[in-house]
Order: structure tokens, then C-alpha cells, then sequence
């Protein structure tokens, strides 16, 4: 048996690389796959939060503030059993996954709202208002 060493080239990635991704295999520890993609916006009175998590119902997320600290969690526990005269069958799967998110002092937490629909959770953190900026004034010249 021969083993051959294999480096990645960066002008030259390997196939598998660009598949699987750097964490193939994927070990029962890994989260990369659990964790859903979130999509962050600013405007001038608010961050909006976009949790793309389909499949979820809005009971299957625990959304939490402590110290400036936004904590959007899910856990669910699915089982299929299927009994024949010959077999039984069980499925399990469990998915969860946790993001935290440090906001800035500028947040007013008491108006924190969090809507879920059509598999992606909207988490919009209204801004106080001292901290959303005065529109331009037009100076008129004498």
C-alpha cells in the first residue's frame, strides 16, 4: 500500500474540496450544517435580523436578550416508527442549533420584535433615538 500526501493547491483546489467543503467528513459534533444562515441589515432606525430556518414552526424557537446579548435558539426531536408483521422501523433525528449576536448600546431592547413566516424568522432591533441620525438640514445662505 502507498500513501500519498496531499496538499491543497490555491490555484488548483481539489474537487472534493469545492463539494464537500473543508469539513468532510462531517463528524457528529460538527454544526456547520445545522446552523442556518442569518442575514444582517441597518437602516437608519433599526437592524433587521433574516434566520433562514425552514421546516420550524414559531414554538420551535427560544429567543433570548441578557446583556446585550441576542441568543436565537431551536431544539426539535422527530420520530418515525413503522410496524409490519416482519419489522419494526424507528428513525430519530434531533436538530438544534444556537446563534448569539452582540448588539451595540444603541438598542432599545424594550421593543425587540421577533415574527416568523414563511421558514424564515425576522427579528427586528429598533435603534433608540439617540442614537438614529438627524436628517440633513438645508442651510439657506443670506
Amino acid at each position: 500500500m502507498n500513501l500519498i500526501r496531499r496538499t491543497s493547491n490555491p490555484l488548483f483546489p481539489s474537487l472534493l474540496d469545492e463539494f464537500f467543503g473543508s469539513e468532510f467528513p462531517l463528524s457528529a459534533t460538527s454544526q456547520r450544517a445545522n446552523v442556518p444562515s442569518v442575514n444582517i441589515a441597518e437602516s437608519d432606525t433599526a437592524f433587521e435580523l433574516a434566520l433562514a430556518a425552514p421546516g420550524k414552526t414559531r414554538k420551535d424557537f427560544n429567543v433570548e436578550l441578557d446583556d446585550h446579548v441576542l441568543t436565537v435558539s431551536s431544539e426539535s426531536k422527530h420520530e418515525d416508527t413503522t410496524k409490519t408483521e416482519q419489522y419494526t422501523r424507528r428513525e430519530f433525528r434531533y436538530d438544534n442549533f444556537q446563534r448569539s449576536f452582540r448588539l451595540p448600546d444603541s438598542i432599545d431592547s424594550t421593543k425587540i420584535v421577533a415574527k416568523y413566516d414563511n421558514g424564515i424568522l425576522n427579528i427586528t432591533l429598533p435603534k433608540l433615538e439617540e442614537a438614529i441620525p438627524e436628517p440633513k438640514k438645508l442651510i439657506e445662505i443670506k
